[in-house]
């Protein structure tokens, strides 16, 4: 690349007069000519007298006919201190230097934009210039090329992008300098990926607008036309972003050649003089396209390329209803995975709906060596359930034009029903009952004996429901009046029967709001408190079985509810969980946990009050 030359060469283009307060100007300055189409051109804006933070913006005008590329900023300020008459005197310039390259496409008059320096509410501008840009003569003794599929590829898709520069021997021996250009490389729309373990033994330097790229490149020399040619060929990889056709500049390098040779002092030869030349290839068009939507299947979610593979696997096998399983998604394969994801997990050969709680979203994975890796919770809404299934994964391959479908392997599952009971069972559980002696208040002799069949209301459901409260009413007069001679009750008949009468109304209208409420509001209500119950039971349980109890509350609190599942929830089961397995089989419940799981159950109560309200 020709080297920039300042001092006496210094141009300055324009500069705007500075402002009668602050003094602030600013400047454009340029490499002295002369200019060439296709070589780049040393802009620099400098912006003196502002305040030192912050660093000012730079806004650039509308360009035609050239690419400007933004190179830097650099802060050259400078403070100096003097005597004058016994006076010390201190000043300081404050200068900002952007640096910009500037690539003309061809010769002519280019015209450069105004440049616009703004700091807080201070701006200043500079004019409008034009630069006189010569055209390079052409050479055949070198060319560069682009090598791209002549068929329409897909969005997604991986396409491999060859250059191939040649350099004929003439020009090897006097060759100074050689200056490679892809524009095809600056698309914004367009990804390039680049493997540094290719095997090479040489690098081809492109320029682009983010700098100077080696890419690696094997070298060869071969006989055209009778002369000897060294060619160097690299590939990159393409992989297009949104569909579109591209109507793209040819490659174009340019040499600088020398034309006469002096011997310096160690006898080498250096050049007097010199000449550059140009060569350019084929202007690119490049046809991009979606992937048909037609017979796409509910399983793809974006993966082009081929030999796809996806292999899940779970953080535990062995279940109880409604715990959460995480899943770990791994997918391979010859493709861009940036872009691939996960498609819904609800969709068509992936989760029933009914038999798993899913994530809303799928969710975002995580690039890795040789593939990504997507990581998910799901609950498990069914005790038949008895395995994570076999998940469909799509893709399109662009080579035979179709779509591809794998399928990673089931996982078997051991799904424990959480115990789902009643009110009325709660409240006649075995531990609140065991201080209790048949007779005393509130006895139940319907319990039932040990190892004896359990009532209905006591068995163990195997999906998320929950059984109703027992609502009967006592129709035993003697039970509800007490006991006593008649003649003693006939005074209180009249008051006795206001009673009644009061309570059936009372009654009633409970029954009718009860009766209005949604089924399953009136199922989770009911399992709330038996939740809360059932944590009061196990706060008194023996230590060997109390965490065994508050887990098993917890776990009937959330087979109800399974909304009410989140992380602090899954954090209380462990404990109970490591309470209930530790060595020496329990030692009783810390306050702390007891309290925790109260506070849950109230607040998840509460939750479900509030949205049972707003709705």
């Amino acid at each position: 690349m020709r080297g920039v030359r300042w001092g006496a060469g210094l141009w300055v283009a324009s500069m705007l007069v500075a402002g009668a307060a602050q003094g602030q100007n600013v400047e454009v300055q340029t490499d002295r000519g002369p200019h060439y189409a296709g070589d780049p051109i040393t802009v620099q804006i400098v912006a003196s007298q502002f305040d030192e933070e912050p660093t000012p913006e730079v806004r650039v005008g509308d360009l035609a006919g050239a690419r400007l590329r933004y190179a830097g900023v650099s802060d050259s300020s400078s403070t100096s201190i003097s005597f004058v008459n016994g006076q010390l005197t201190r000043s300081k310039e404050v200068r900002f230097v952007y640096r910009y390259e500037l690539i003309a496409d061809g010769p002519g008059r280019l015209r450069l934009p105004e440049f616009e320096v703004s700091q807080g509410a201070t701006t200043r501008r500079t004019a409008a210039f034009e630069l006189k840009v010569q055209g390079v003569p052409t050479t055949g003794l070198v060319s560069l090329d682009v090598v791209l599929p002549k068929a329409p590829i897909f969005v997604g898709q991986k396409v491999p992008v060859d250059v191939v520069l040649r350099l004929d021997r003439e020009a090897q021996r006097d060759l100074l300098s050689i200056d490679s250009v892809v524009p095809l490389f600056d698309q914004a729309n367009l990804r390039f990926l680049d493997d540094p373990s290719a095997a090479s033994d040489a690098k081809l330097e492109i320029r682009t607008m983010e700098g100077v790229i080696a890419l690696p490149a094997t070298m060869s020399e071969e006989e055209i036309d009778g002369r000897t040619v060294l060619i160097l060929r690299a590939r990159r990889t393409l992989i297009p972003l949104t569909p579109e056709v591209l109507e793209v500049a040819p490659a174009r390098v340019l040499i600088s050649r020398g034309t006469r040779f002096r011997r310096d002092l160690f006898n080498q030869r250096q050049a007097t003089s010199m000449e550059r030349l140009m060569a350019e290839g084929d202007p690119v068009r490049l046809e991009v396209i979606e992937v048909p939507r037609q017979g796409r299947p509910a399983s793809f979610a974006g993966a082009v390329g081929e030999g796809f593979s996806l292999e899940v696997s779970a953080d535990r096998s062995v279940v109880q209803l409604g715990e959460p399983i995480l899943l770990t998604f791994d997918l391979r394969g010859d493709g861009d995975l940036s872009t691939a994801g996960l498609p819904p997990f609800d969709a068509e050969g992936l989760f029933d709906p009914n038999l798993f709680r899913l994530p809303e979203e799928p969710p975002a994975g995580l690039l890795e060596e040789g593939g990504k890796r997507f990581e998910s919770s799901v609950r498990v809404l069914d005790a038949a359930v008895r395995e994570v299934p076999a998940i469909a994964y799509s893709w399109f391959d662009a080579k035979t034009r179709r779509f591809e479908t794998t399928y990673s392997r089931p996982i078997a599952l051991s799904v424990g029903a959480a115990e789902i009971i009643g009110a009325d069972a709660v409240a006649r559980r075995p531990g609140l009952e065991s201080g209790r002696q048949e007779g005393e208040v509130g006895g139940d002799s319907s319990l039932p004996a040990p190892g004896a069949e359990p009532p209905p209301a006591m068995v163990r459901s195997t999906s998320l429901a929950v059984s109703g409260a027992n609502l009967a009413v006592d129709s035993d007069p003697g039970r509800v009046l007490g006991t006593g001679a008649a003649s003693r009750a006939m005074p209180l008949v009249q008051p006795i029967f206001y009673g009644l009468g009061l309570g059936v109304l009372g009654f009633a209208a409970f029954e009718r709001r009860r009766r209005g409420l949604d089924p399953v509001e009136r199922a989770r209500a009911a399992a709330y408190t038996a939740a809360q119950r059932s944590i009061e039971a196990a706060a008194v349980a023996p230590p060997d079985g109390a965490a065994g109890e508050l887990g098993r509350a917890l776990r009937e609190l959330i087979a109800a509810d399974p909304t009410a599942a989140n992380a602090e929830f899954d954090a209380l089961l462990q404990e109970c969980d490591a309470l209930r397995f530790e060595p020496g089989g329990g030692s009783g419940l810390p306050s702390g946990l007891v309290e925790r799981a109260r506070a849950f159950a109230v607040s998840r109560r509460d939750l479900a009050v509030e949205e049972r309200g707003a709705s």
